[in-house]
């Protein structure tokens, strides 16, 4: 799906000017913009539509591989329920949908 997703995300001019790639204004954004955004594209968090548990297993691999300084346990928490809600495969899908890349 990631593969689909930059694929898709190339051809969607309307996010080019868009820091948050149509992220939702919900609880969690904007920690998800300032920690993960500290170091990556939103472009690249938006098209890996990654299950909770993928993205758990992500975000431990950004502490132990990659020298993450590790999240307080709340503000991790608002984090991966805002990937699992916004940046799963389910939304992802409906974002691709919405905009006629799938059907």
């Amino acid at each position: 799906m990631a593969v689909l997703g930059s694929m898709a995300m190339a051809s969607l001019p309307s996010y080019a000017d868009d820091e948050t790639f149509g992220l939702p204004n919900a609880p969690g954004r904007e920690e998800l913009l300032a920690f993960c955004g500290a170091c990556h594209s939103m472009k690249l968090v938006v098209q890996q539509g990654l299950t909770r548990q993928s993205w758990e297993e992500t975000l431990i691999w950004m502490y132990e591989e990659q020298e993450m300084p590790r999240l307080e346990p709340e503000e991790e928490k608002l984090v991966l329920d805002y990937l699992a809600k916004y940046v799963g495969p389910e939304a992802q899908k409906e974002r691709l949908q919405e905009r006629g890349i799938l059907p």
